[in-house]
């Protein structure tokens, strides 16, 4: 069993160390943790059934139990199903937004908001259309309630069940809803209980 070919030193520890700012007020046992934390990437889970995933995860981290700053206590499984068709909030468009948690950059940061399914206003799947993507930012990002409302408007009609286009916030690893946690690793699976994204403690 190979260890994860990614292992990165978390980018805002990085930055907050080259600035001082993170060491102005951490103890010197929390300055050394910050030092000597990692982000590890499972890849060797994806196609893997759930409990295989945390069998192989939870082998690297007796291995290397100072990574993943446990403290002596356990790794923390963050097991989450990916949305489908059929999930309760299918209607609803995720805004990644920024890490203050007031206005929408998208996933990959240029303000763009994606919706996976096809938006059906007939029952048996008829009248289905593809809808976005929508651009949030308009030289400055929009915040959530300006981007959401730019989203529906744009789609006025409910589906054939009867729900209007909604949206959901989707606050970014590092944010106050969404803090870093080296101690859990995020496991995304499918219907079928399988890995789809590589795991990552974050």
């Amino acid at each position: 069993m190979k260890f994860s070919h990614m292992i990165t030193i978390a980018a805002t520890v990085a930055t907050a160390a080259a600035d001082g700012n993170l060491f102005k007020t951490l103890s010197d046992a929390d300055q050394e943790r910050a030092l000597f934390t990692y982000s590890v990437v499972f890849e060797e889970c994806v196609g893997r059934l759930l409990p295989d995933c945390e069998a192989i995860i939870a082998a690297q981290v007796a291995q290397n139990p100072s990574i993943f700053a446990l403290d002596g206590g356990n790794i923390n499984f963050d097991v989450l199903p990916v949305r489908n068709p059929d999930s309760p909030d299918y209607f609803k468009v995720a805004l990644r937004t920024d890490q203050a948690e007031t206005h929408v950059t998208g996933i990959l940061g240029d303000g763009m908001v994606w919706y996976p399914y096809q938006w059906c206003t007939e029952v048996g799947g008829t009248g289905c259309v593809n809808i976005g993507p929508w651009d949030c930012d308009v030289g400055l990002p929009l915040t959530i309630e300006q981007c959401c409302n730019a989203i529906k408007v744009t789609v006025p009609l409910p589906d054939h069940k009867g729900n209007y286009l909604d949206c959901h916030t989707d606050p970014p690893i590092g944010s106050a809803s969404n803090p870093i946690d080296y101690s859990r690793v995020r496991i995304h699976v499918d219907t079928n209980n399988i890995v789809v994204h590589a795991p990552k403690n974050e």
